[in-house]
């Protein structure tokens, strides 16, 4: 059944930008299911709500079940002040690892102290403390220092690498970053310093 031919399974508040009617996608972006407008496209539902359900609580067009989540993954803190891309990354990310996320890098540097995770990726270009500055806060503390950091930006500059080694960090790479190279990155970054501890 499509969602012109029931109309449940259209999202009644419409698309946010032409206030067209939407419709619910299973299985679209990532093995997750999407909101589809169709005139300006996708998007992907990041609420968790999910497709539209029956008045039972059933799923209405076959929407993948919840993944189960493991304890055994990898703990990422992901800091990125666009939302887009903490969204976006958090969600490539989650199949390989359990994802923390913070829009600030002060943010950043009270969740790593509190409950350090196995590896933090870094956006470079943020307001208040930027990643290199953030980077430099890491090292600084003992209880965070030998967490691997991955500086992620969408600069492109000659002494980029050389940057990141001054700052402390593990690696860098550039946006937009195909989540095969992040994975890689991060399990190289991650490996070594396992074997240290």
């Amino acid at each position: 059944m499509s969602p012109d031919d029931d109309p449940s399974l259209r999202n009644p508040a419409g698309c946010p930008y032409c206030g067209r009617p939407v419709y619910w996608i299973p299985n679209r972006w990532f093995g997750r299911g999407c909101f589809q407008c169709e005139t300006c496209g996708d998007f992907p539902d990041f609420s968790g709500a999910g497709a539209p359900r029956s008045p039972s609580g059933e799923w209405l067009v076959g929407a993948p079940p919840a993944r189960s989540k493991t304890d055994d993954r990898v703990r990422v803190l992901l800091v990125d002040d666009s939302t887009e891309h903490r969204d976006l990354y958090a969600m490539m990310l989650e199949d390989f690892a359990s994802v923390t996320t913070a829009s600030r890098g002060e943010d950043a540097l009270v969740i790593a102290g509190a409950e350090p995770p196995d590896a933090i990726i870094l956006d470079v270009m943020m307001p208040g403390l930027d990643g290199w500055r953030v980077c430099e806060c890491l090292r600084a503390n003992p209880i965070t220092a030998r967490i691997p950091v991955i500086m992620l930006t969408s600069l492109d500059t000659a002494d980029m690498t050389a940057r990141a080694r001054e700052a402390g960090a593990a690696a860098v790479l550039m946006k937009p970053c195909p989540v095969e190279r992040l994975v890689l990155t991060l399990n190289a970054s991650i490996r070594p310093e396992a074997a240290r501890r």
